[in-house]
């Protein structure tokens, strides 16, 4: 099932959306999810359920003058068959802000899937974000990947530790003959780099069958 735009975890999102380059350094993050689902669509292929809990995490270089690179990973079952239980993702890209408040983010991404080829993809990204509000566009590229998805999102912050995120995305023709998806979720911060967060994502069914399904997805994820 190809992708749009670097599935990093919501928390790890929103952290990224709010914050400019930062300085010079390297983070890791590990978590815990109940189901691996992205842009409203299960990624995991296992018989669908509410619940196909998924290890993850992952390195960020930051270069401290806007240039990044990365690495983010899952486990699950993928491909047509479920033949890999891994999926790797390799990306890097710039970042940085203009006028008043204006953040842009500019890159590509390379996901692999060991022991079945078949799903490894490559795509670009841009993102364009102001305050709580933001826009990317993402289109595959290689491979005869020309998956395109326009994402609308905001993260409002609740309170100094809670956070609401939303957002509502389109995706061309190519890949499934178009799909809507959506999530409306909370992210809360437990101090010392833990967050958790609880999101309903779901894609149009029509299209994605069963794997669109909307359910509730709950996670961990720790960056140090």
């Amino acid at each position: 099932m190809k992708k749009i735009i670097h599935p990093l975890a919501v928390a790890l999102a929103l952290a990224a959306a709010s914050a400019p380059a930062a300085a010079a350094g390297v983070s890791f993050n590990v978590g815990l999810t109940s189901l691996y689902k992205y842009n409203g669509i299960d990624q995991d292929v296992r018989t669908p359920k509410n619940a196909r809990p998924a290890l993850q995490g992952g390195a960020d270089v930051d270069f401290g003058n806007g240039l990044y690179v990365g690495n983010w990973n899952s486990t699950g079952q993928f491909g047509a068959q479920g033949k890999a239980d891994l999926e790797i993702d390799l990306y890097g890209g710039y970042r940085g802000e203009f006028g008043q408040g204006w953040r842009y983010d500019v890159g590509a991404i390379r996901f692999v899937y060991p022991k079945d080829n078949t799903w490894n993809a490559n795509e670009w990204y841009v993102r364009l974000g102001h305050g709580i509000f933001s826009a990317q566009y993402g289109h595959g590229f290689g491979n005869g990947n020309k998956t395109a998805r326009l994402a609308l999102s905001l993260a409002q912050p609740l309170s100094e530790k809670l956070t609401l995120e939303a957002g509502v995305a389109f995706r061309n023709r190519h890949n499934m003959d178009s799909a809507k998806d959506a999530h409306l979720g909370l992210v809360y911060d437990l101090g010392s780099g833990l967050m958790a967060s609880g999101r309903i994502s779901g894609a149009e069914t029509a299209k994605t069958g069963p794997a669109g399904k909307t359910r509730l997805v709950v996670g961990l994820i720790k960056t140090f």
